[in-house]
């Protein structure tokens, strides 16, 4: 019995650990142009974007196309989107859409990481979209299957992606649920109508680069001035101003960075994640403060 237990826990894990094996893709226009991506046929955007990020994708390959929304421009598409490396590890990839040699568009590839994580979607959207959005729209479907069992002994265990009951009672059934939630999600702050900075929406490589630009200075000023900069030349997430925000060490830089910082942040909405820098509540409420009177 105790084996069986075990065999049917170890079963569960691993399928929780399946869940989590997942790449991540985004693709851009270097150019400004805005488009829709379809994944399998699958439309991932709800409206033209200049950028568009999928994470959580189960599959190694994709057919990928996208639909420009300038007419004139046919479609660039890819038959076959790898999502792994030579040795068959996830990534995390990004790619661009830009014109080929013969002057038509194509999805090239850019760069890529290993081993991307499992992102949960109670935080993060299934599909994010940036560059001049109208708003978000989410949808979920949850499908259960439901089946009898012979008797036996009854358990159940959770993990990501779903939660699976299984009882072995003669008068009991097993309970599969699936939940998969799609979601466009973008800037709240600019209302669709432009970005609040002037500079690049960076990808997991160019900002990791430019951070490390801000780590190499030696002084704390110097790291805050570089950090300023990297927020006024480019167009910065929360999550990427906090790993900004770590490299510095005293409380007054902390709410330097993040007051001079809120005006040209995409996702003001997340503003609140900056909090994580600070040890004293006065940080917060001056924080606060200086929100509310932008």
């Amino acid at each position: 019995m105790l084996k069986t237990l075990i065999t049917i826990l170890g079963i569960g894990l691993s399928a929780t650990a399946m869940a989590q094996t997942v790449s991540h893709a985004t693709f851009y226009s270097p150019d400004g142009l805005r488009f829709i991506i379809y994944l399998n046929g699958q439309q991932m955007n709800s409206e033209p974007q200049t950028e568009v990020r999928c994470i959580n994708l189960t599959q190694p390959y994709y057919s990928a196309k996208a639909v420009f929304e300038d007419p004139t421009l046919a479609p660039a598409e890819r038959k076959m989107l790898q999502l792994t490396d030579a040795h068959h590890n996830r990534v995390d990839a990004t790619f661009v859409l830009e014109k080929n040699r013969n002057g038509e568009m194509k999805i090239g590839w850019k760069s890529q990481t290993l081993y991307p994580q499992f992102i949960s979607e109670e935080r993060t959207p299934t599909v994010v979209v940036v560059g001049g959005g109208t708003g978000v729209q989410q949808t979920t479907t949850t499908r259960t299957v439901t089946q009898a069992q012979p008797e036996g002994v009854s358990m159940s265990f959770g993990g990501l992606g779903g939660h699976v009951s299984v009882n072995t009672g003669g008068s009991g059934q097993a309970v599969i649920e699936e939940t998969t939630t799609t979601t466009t999600a973008a800037p709240a702050a600019n209302s669709g109508k432009e970005l609040p900075c002037s500079g690049t929406i960076l990808g997991t490589d160019d900002f990791d680069e430019a951070l490390q630009t801000v780590r190499m200075r030696s002084t704390e000023d110097g790291r805050l001035q570089s950090g300023k900069m990297l927020v006024t030349t480019n167009c910065i997430t929360t999550e990427q101003l906090k790993k900004i925000g770590f490299l510095l060490e005293t409380e007054q830089a902390h709410l330097d960075l993040a007051i001079f910082a809120y005006p040209y942040t995409l996702d003001k909405g997340n503003y609140f994640k900056m909090n994580a820098l600070f040890t004293l509540e006065a940080s917060i409420d001056a924080l606060n403060n200086a929100i509310i009177g932008k």
